[in-house]
């Protein structure tokens, strides 16, 4: 064969060869991604959906779970589970996340090519902004692409490792089309094909072709000394009838063999602190571990103002204010006997007022999603502006009217999940009080308004229930049982006496985000207090001039108006 057809022969056999690892760098990355240990505020969406922003394929959320339920693996998972979790997504990476709270640093490792790559991390601020997700985007798509790259380079180096080198290959081709030519049986070839395919194409005797050595001649071909293609004729006879390399390239899927062997085993291998993998038994080779990562890997987050912390959604907030305006009115009316000097009925229309309110919970702070981060404290005050009223004998005095409430007491919150769309319970009591009473410092005579002043005391068990639909709306219902221990001035003996209450309050209303820090709140309300009077006050029995009668029975007080208030939430 001519040195022309040789060289030919080798740059088809390159060039295929070269195929299908350009192919393969060319597709895209297709990625698993892992649920994020340690996570309870939505950091594997945020994950998921800043790497789906990019150029890469993300298996994420139900499909892995899914795939892990069919293949039985749980966490921790190692090399082996990681390389059937893989081959079942057919995805060409594995990214596994975990969160440590106290240092609020969101920590990865890629598994690719049948090992775990050195972790590397970020901190965490505000997971939904879009720094953040830049930053995942960037910080993990680039770890991703040197993880793959070198996948993917070393499964092309296993497809050129299975075939003979192309020298070799031309060799091989020479003798098959030799063999061909001359018709001999494979014994003849094995020997000297080489020599009878040249004697056949220049035309001279085979004594001729024997008297000049084959073996120069290749070498001159193939610019190699005679002697290393003297050891050699046996092994490429070999080669050609076994289909395997020559005896150079044996060695490397031996020690593909052993590497494979040492990945199958995740205790023979360190696994870097905090990874899910168990640690292991045997000798630990010294490397560096991640938890303070090298500056080409270690990612920073802008952190919100108010400080480090984990991401908390709205319901899942640790600190809650409120403030904005309300509208209250006011309706109490006795049940009385018809008679002429009857208590007459009152109202008022609703008149805006302001609302200010406020929720904590200081355990939300340190650790979100343990039990203890439920108990917090809460307070609100209400009040109305410019009320007033004009008695009938003295109807050119306005006369100024105090009408608030307050509540402040204990609450523990219950999260059905650790997600932004998560129900939550919240049981509380505390202490409340409610006045209502007129200042009658401007007339001549106090008996001008027979409307008695109020001044209610008690306690206030209740529940509130939070219902998020979607991601920026959720509905709130509340109720309280009011349990009275005073009512003011109203009980005293020469008003109504003594007095026995029983009351309740309910609210519901819708919370619109606005941002993952602010919400707007409306909400309608309405409070009923019922008063039975025992029968020793002078209002109750001496009304018409006859303390043998009871005159007024009781009464029944009213609250109703709504709440506007804008909700700062951490």
């Amino acid at each position: 064969m001519t040195r022309s057809l040789r060289l030919l022969t080798f740059m088809v056999v390159a060039a295929a060869a070269a195929l299908p690892a350009g192919a393969a760098l060319a597709r895209p990355t297709r990625v698993a991604l892992c649920r994020i240990a340690g996570d309870t505020s939505g950091l594997d969406q945020a994950v998921a959906g800043a790497l789906e922003e990019g150029e890469l394929e993300v298996v994420a959320g139900k499909q892995v779970a899914r795939a892990m339920d069919r293949l039985g693996l749980a966490s921790p998972l190692g090399d082996r589970e990681l390389t059937k979790l893989a081959d079942e997504l057919e995805v060409d990476a594995v990214v596994k996340g975990a969160f440590d709270r106290r240092g609020h640093r969101l920590r990865f490792t890629i598994f690719a090519g049948g090992k775990q790559g050195k972790p590397f991390s970020m901190l965490v601020g505000n997971a939904g902004s879009d720094k953040f997700r830049q930053l995942v985007r960037s910080t993990v798509e680039g770890k991703l692409a040197q993880a793959v790259t070198k996948r993917r380079s070393h499964e092309s180096d296993e497809v050129a490792d299975d075939e003979p080198p192309a020298r070799h290959k031309a060799k091989h081709a020479d003798k098959t089309a030799e063999a061909a030519a001359d018709d001999e049986p494979p014994a003849k070839h094995k020997a000297r094909p080489a020599d009878k395919t040249e004697a056949a194409a220049d035309d001279e005797p085979p004594a001729k072709h024997k008297a000049r050595p084959a073996d120069k001649a290749e070498a001159a071909a193939d610019d190699e000394p005679p002697a290393k293609h003297k050891a050699r004729p046996a092994d490429k006879a070999e080669a050609a009838a076994d289909d395997e390399p020559p005896a150079k390239h044996k060695a490397r899927p031996a020690d593909k063999a052993e590497a494979a062997a040492a990945a199958a085993e995740p205790a023979a291998r360190p696994a870097a602190k905090g990874d899910d993998a168990p640690a292991p038994a045997g000798p630990r080779v010294a490397t560096r571990d991640d938890d303070a990562p090298a500056a080409s890997v270690h990612a920073r987050v802008e952190l919100d103002r108010a400080g480090p912390g984990p991401a908390r959604t709205a319901n899942l907030a640790a600190l809650r204010v409120d403030l904005g305006g309300s509208m209250a009115g006011r309706s109490l009316k006795f049940d009385t006997r018809s008679f002429n000097g009857a208590p007459r009925p009152y109202s008022n229309k609703p008149v805006p007022g302001v609302r200010v309110a406020g929720e904590i919970y200081p355990g939300a702070l340190i650790a979100p999603d343990r039990w203890f981060a439920g108990f917090g404290v809460a307070a609100d005050y209400d009040r109305t502006m410019a009320l007033t009223l004009r008695a009938s004998n003295e109807t050119t005095v306005p006369l100024a009217i105090t009408d608030q409430h307050y509540e402040f007491g204990a609450r523990y919150r219950l999260a059905f999940g650790h997600s932004a769309t998560s129900p939550t319970l919240t049981a509380g009591v505390g202490y409340a009080a409610r006045r209502f009473a007129v200042n009658r410092s401007g007339l001549q005579s106090t008996s001008s308004i027979d409307l008695p002043d109020v001044d209610y005391r008690m306690f206030d068990p209740g529940l509130a229930f939070r219902m998020p639909l979607g991601g920026h709306v959720a509905v709130t219902v509340a109720g309280e049982a009011l349990l009275v221990t005073a009512i003011g001035a109203m009980q005293h003996a020469d008003q109504y006496g003594a007095t026995h209450v029983l009351g309740g309050s309910a609210s519901a209303g819708v919370e619109v985000l606005v941002n993952q820090r602010l919400l707007i709140r409306l909400a309608a309300e309405a409070t009923q207090l019922s008063l039975s009077f025992v029968g020793h006050g002078m209002l109750v029995n001496s009304r018409d001039g006859d303390p043998s009668t009871v005159d007024v029975r009781g009464a029944t007080d009213r609250y109703y108006g709504g709440v506007a208030t804008a909700v700062v939430t951490y």
